[in-house]
């Protein structure tokens, strides 16, 4: 493995760093709603709503409002 693949493989992985980010974020927020259903034996509604930053090599870029219904 020479210094170009790992070069290669540090911007595929600063690429996809936001994506599993957010799956992560996604997937523990579905584990609290499903908790909160069992716990109570009803359906929650959920709206967030929040601003999200999206920058590359930890650098932002631009801002923008994220409206998520569950």
């Amino acid at each position: 493995m020479g210094i170009g693949d790992l070069l290669w493989f540090f911007f595929v992985l600063t690429a996809l760093q936001p994506v599993i980010k957010q799956r992560l974020l996604e997937s523990s927020r579905q584990q609290l709603i499903a908790k909160i259903e069992r716990r109570r034996g009803s359906r929650v509604i959920l709206l967030v709503h929040r601003q999200e930053t999206m920058s590359l090599l930890g650098f932002p870029l631009m801002r923008y409002i994220d409206i998520k219904r569950c």
